[in-house]
């Protein structure tokens, strides 16, 4: 990874402030609910945010646990009555990342969450990237190919129910942003604008969060 590539993210010392600078906010649109499910079904999750707690430093030092929240019925892809929802999801750790064509620095974070899948990616352990892009499907699709991040799946949830149940929640405020899910669908953690997914703090992170899986 070039020392060019990073600069724009900032040094560790910088750390909120960098994040809230490469946060995009977002319009205001329907909600699929206001408060997410907190309670014994989040079990696993709730191990796995106590695990992963202080692996949030250095280049992943804005990743924050959260007590763990049930997001399970919320879609991550298609919509309607084809919408796929994050239940299905369960059974592995999971890195859902929210990002769209026109937010900055989900391009340049993009490679990097992409990288992590190919390192990292197996029975135990998954990135998901997800678009909220509501206009021209065929856009998102490309954009993965524009910025080298092919060996992500395509998804896209244009109705940007996700991301405005996530703000409710207190979860998200603006673009990119990368939850943390345990293998039974529910939050154990967040971070709030671009990373270095593929960078030694963030495959720490991870790696503490599968084992305590």
């Amino acid at each position: 990874m070039s020392r060019h590539r990073w600069l724009s993210y900032g040094g560790a010392a910088l750390g909120a402030v960098a994040i809230f600078v490469a946060t995009v906010v977002i319009t205001a649109r329907p909600t699929l609910f206001s408060d997410l499910v907190r309670g014994p079904q989040c079990q696993a999750t709730r191990a796995i945010a106590e695990a992963v707690a202080p692996y949030a430093r250095g280049q992943v030092a804005a990743f924050r646990p959260v007590t763990p929240a049930d997001v399970s019925t919320l879609p991550f892809d298609g919509s309607g009555e084809n919408a796929r929802t994050i239940g299905e999801l369960k059974g592995r750790v999971t890195l859902l990342n929210l990002w769209a064509t026109w937010c900055a620095p989900c391009r340049a974070e993009m490679p990097s969450l992409a990288a992590l899948q190919e390192a990292k990616g197996s029975d135990d352990f998954a990135v998901i990237a997800t678009s909220i892009d509501d206009r021209d499907a065929n856009r998102p699709e490309a954009f993965l190919e524009e910025t080298g991040a092919t060996a992500l799946a395509y998804h896209r949830e244009p109705t940007l129910t996700l991301f405005n149940s996530l703000r409710s929640a207190g979860l998200t405020e603006g673009m990119p942003t990368t939850l943390l899910l345990g293998p039974d669908a529910c939050v154990a953690g967040v971070l709030a604008g671009a990373a270095p997914w593929d960078g030694a703090d963030a495959k720490a992170l991870v790696d503490a969060a599968v084992a305590a899986h």
